[in-house]
């Protein structure tokens, strides 16, 4: 964990079940709303829609970069136990939109263990802010990644637990408990966050709960109060 002048640097990784919609479902679990709602809390800074479906130029663009990350960017968090920098990224896998197959990235390791990587790399790349913005870069803030480099200090693990077509949680918790043991061998520390609650199937959340308590895992309910933008809690 890094310092600068206005106090501590973490840099977190939000990852979780991601791919085409065979190996997904029909809609995302959750890790971009999750990601934009951290860091750009703002009603009019928030998208409901990231896609993962996009063209090979758009890949290519300077926000993309050829990675199977984004680079969210930061912000500032103060509480009583001090001032805290959260550099945010996600780890998810685009797919061709002309192909439908995951896009030939820097690093080819299978999601879950790319997802685990603990240092991360990619010169010059740009602050994704939204889909909008692939292919329009000079229309939108440019901030880059740091030096193009990125230690990580911590992961949030998301599992979506509302009702979404072509994808049973059985499936989902068992990339749950893959990925629980990939980050286990980074010896840093990992949370694993229930997204959707607003739309929740209760069993679901309880066959997640059990499930992680079996497995002596820390859950953060991670719910978002649709009628306030600006809240996540």
């Amino acid at each position: 964990m890094a310092k600068n002048r206005e106090g501590k640097i973490v840099n977190v990784t939000v990852v979780g079940l991601s791919g085409t919609e065979r190996e997904k479902g029909a809609a995302g679990v959750g890790k971009s709303c999750l990601c934009n709602r951290f860091v750009r809390p703002r009603a009019d800074d928030f998208y409901e829609t990231h896609t993962s479906l996009i063209s090979q130029s758009d890949f290519g663009g300077r926000v993309i970069n050829n990675d199977q990350f984004l680079y969210w960017g930061e912000v500032r968090r103060v509480d009583e136990s001090g001032s805290f920098t959260f550099r945010i990224v996600e780890q998810t896998e685009f797919v061709d939109d002309a192909t439908f197959q995951p896009h030939r990235s820097t690093n080819p390791q299978p999601y879950v263990k790319r997802a685990a990587t603990a240092k991360l790399s990619s010169a010059e790349k740009l602050m994704y802010i939204c889909t909008d913005q692939l292919g329009v870069e000079q229309d939108f803030e440019q901030l880059q990644m740091p030096d193009g480099k990125l230690t990580v200090d911590g992961f949030i693990l998301c599992c979506d637990v509302s009702l979404v077509a072509n994808r049973p949680l059985a499936d989902q918790l068992d990339f749950v408990g893959s990925l629980c043991r990939q980050l286990a061998k980074t010896k840093r520390p990992f949370v694993v966050a229930a997204t959707k609650c607003d739309i929740m199937v209760e069993q679901f959340l309880r066959e997640l709960q059990s499930y992680l308590a079996r497995a002596k895992v820390l859950l953060l309910n991670a719910s978002f109060d649709t009628s306030n933008p600006s809240r996540t809690s």
